[in-house]
């Protein structure tokens, strides 16, 4: 009896230093996360897949057909407005992103040097659908998060790559605040908007700014019908307030942490 207790216990004991050992290697997995790793399929998928490319066409073809129908209800068209974001709408930066990645290095670092390029793709389907909006005298609004310092190499890219209407008073930056709304009703005071298109549903509405995932979720819903019809999104699994969302948007999360919370966030079955 005292035999079998003492093996029960070594039996114990090695399971207890297994589970540990194999805690160990968890622990050690995350500690060695890149800060980029997360990435890398997503860029991968930005950068290679030809779905990615049909979802920008899908939603340009889309943008077209429900301009089209307004078309069909207004007698001045140069008092529609088509109001876009500019990164991952408009322009491609998925380069900056698999910089990040092979350099290990994570924004801003890079950045600067990446908008004064000024050499950003045009995404599938967008230099088209602008074109014929342009040629039935619809206005045309880029509202962008990016800062004024970047009007002239953001200009320089749009021309390069045949985008329309890049005037001063077309081109509107951040100054203070993220939120696009200010500048949004700025644009109806003289138009009206039949269409917004953009990668983050705060290109939107207001509603969706700095909220958390379930209120985001939410909002979505509310606004159903909205999508396809007055909002038109386009894919960007690489960065936007989903993320910060997930991460609460606390911007000093080591990558340790944020792959922590990814794990924690996954549903399984």
């Amino acid at each position: 009896m005292k035999n079998q207790k003492t093996i029960l216990s070594l039996i114990f004991v090695i399971a207890l230093m297994s589970g540990a050992c194999k805690m160990n290697q968890a622990q050690e997995q995350v500690k060695n996360v890149s800060s980029n790793e997360n990435l890398v399929m997503a860029t991968l998928y930005y950068q290679r897949a030809a779905e990615m490319k049909a979802l920008s066409l899908q939603a340009y073809n889309i943008a077209r057909l429900r301009l089209d129908q307004e078309l069909s209800q207004t007698q001045d068209p140069s008092k529609l407005a088509i109001v876009l974001d500019i990164d991952e709408t408009v322009l491609d930066n998925s380069p900056y992103e698999a910089e990040s990645i092979l350099k290990n290095m994570s924004y801003p670092t890079g950045w600067d040097e990446w908008i004064f390029k000024a050499s950003a793709e045009p995404l599938p389907g967008v230099v088209e659908f602008l074109s014929y909006a342009d040629s039935i005298k619809v206005q045309i609004f880029y509202i962008t998060n990016r800062r004024d310092k970047y009007r002239e190499a953001t200009v320089k890219n749009l021309i390069e790559k045949g985008l329309p209407q890049t005037g001063e008073s077309h081109l509107m930056f951040r100054t203070v605040e993220s939120s696009k709304e200010t500048r949004r009703i700025q644009v109806l005071q003289n138009h009206k908007i039949i269409l917004l298109i953009g990668d983050n549903l705060s290109d939107f509405d207001k509603l969706f700014d700095d909220q958390p995932m379930e209120r985001r979720s939410a909002v979505v819903d509310s606004l159903k019908l909205e999508f396809g019809k007055r909002f038109i999104i386009l894919p960007n699994p690489m960065y936007g307030d989903w993320l910060q969302a997930i991460y609460n948007y606390d911007n000093k999360l080591t990558p340790e942490q944020k792959q922590e919370i990814n794990y924690k966030m996954l549903k399984g079955f």
